[in-house]
């Protein structure tokens, strides 16, 4: 039997002559959060909830929805051009070059990052809301992602990891209107994904057991922040989030994208529907997520398939990003809402 997972926090207070006291002095208390499996930090404070808004926004939906009808014309991932306009590959790994699933189509980027950078998008879709995300349209864009990742394991024998992402309107990082999503893996691992790999596997060697089967078992034994399961599916609310509103699907029984089943697939998509719609019901816009796996060269990883969702700065005129020096420099995050909070908002959502 493995240790339980200890969920540390720790509390910190900031005392000062504070204007919203009349100048008297004020304490604000600041809690940590140390995320058990990386050593990750997520802070909040007392006041902070308040000033999510700020951060994140409202989205403008007109200011979306008139970028969305100036950038049809012309757009080369839309019907009239997306044959003509993007690459193919070879018919080794794909016949015809192009790879299809109902009304998604896999093609590669045309401005690799990798060795394998594939996008996946809706050529009829233009624009999509999140509540636009149905699972039916998951199934088929998640379902040729990961038909994809097979295949590009077998084809690119150099490959050590693979990912399925994506940047959801432009404060997302997506350079393009229209909604896609990318396949991408290469030989040298991106630093986070190589952080989990380790630290999952000297958690296995030091506790007998897999660090993410003992998470699902402890989180859903209390029911803090467990949030839905099915089919092999576990939706969680993160202790420690890595970016606003963070919610993760954690699939035990897969060890690499390509193993996935229909059934959960079809709960990947049910569940990342559902987030992305309370997003939108919260007023938010963008996000960004990313499923991935153990390595691909053999060596024993402990890491099963993850899904992470996070939230960004909702779109609108003069838009500001999440992110500054504690995200990108430091390698912590904010908490505007308490991950157990969250988890209770959403189970109904999930459960329904």
């Amino acid at each position: 039997m493995t240790d339980a997972i200890q969920f540390e926090r720790h509390t910190e207070t900031a005392g000062f002559y504070s204007p919203l006291a009349g100048m008297e002095f004020a304490e604000d208390r600041v809690e940590v959060r140390i995320d058990p499996l990386t050593g990750m930090t997520a802070v909040a404070s007392a006041g902070l909830e308040a000033k999510e808004e700020m951060f994140l926004g409202k989205t403008d939906w007109a200011y979306a929805e008139a970028l969305a009808a100036r950038t049809r014309e012309g757009c080369f991932f839309c019907p009239e051009k997306v044959l003509e306009a993007t690459p193919k590959y070879p018919d080794e790994l794909v016949p015809g070059g192009r790879l299809e699933r109902g009304g998604a189509l896999v093609f590669p980027n045309l401005f690799p990052l990798a060795a394998v950078h594939a996008v996946v998008t809706f050529p009829d879709k233009h624009y999509l809301r999140p509540s636009d995300f149905t699972p039916e349209l998951l199934v088929e864009a998640l379902g040729a992602a990961f038909d994809f990742a097979g295949r590009a394991e077998h084809f690119y024998p150099r490959l050590t990891h693979l990912q399925v992402s994506c940047n959801h309107m432009l404060p997302a990082g997506a350079s393009l209107a229209h909604p896609h999503l990318q396949v991408f893996g290469g030989e040298t691992v991106p630093w986070q994904v190589e952080l989990y790999w380790r630290r999952s596997a000297e958690w296995a060697a030091a506790h007998g057991a897999s660090y993410w089967d003992s998470l699902v078992a402890q989180e859903e034994s209390t029911g803090e922040r467990s949030i839905w399961s099915a089919d092999g599916v576990h939706w969680l609310a993160p202790f420690a989030p890595a970016g606003a509103r963070e919610v993760i699907a954690v699939v035990p029984g897969a060890g690499l994208l390509s193993e996935l089943g229909a059934p959960q697939v079809a709960a990947l998509s049910h569940g990342l529907s559902r987030v992305l719609a309370w997003y939108e019901a919260e007023g938010l816009s963008a996000f960004n997520f990313t499923a991935f796996g153990g390595a691909l060269d053999g060596r024993e990883t402990g890491f099963p398939v993850v899904l992470r969702v996070i939230a960004r700065t909702a779109f609108k005129q003069d838009y500001r990003t999440d992110d500054y020096f504690l995200q990108k420099q430091l390698g912590g995050e904010l908490m505007f809402a308490a991950p157990e909070e969250m988890a209770a908002r959403l189970r109904t959502l999930l459960r329904g």
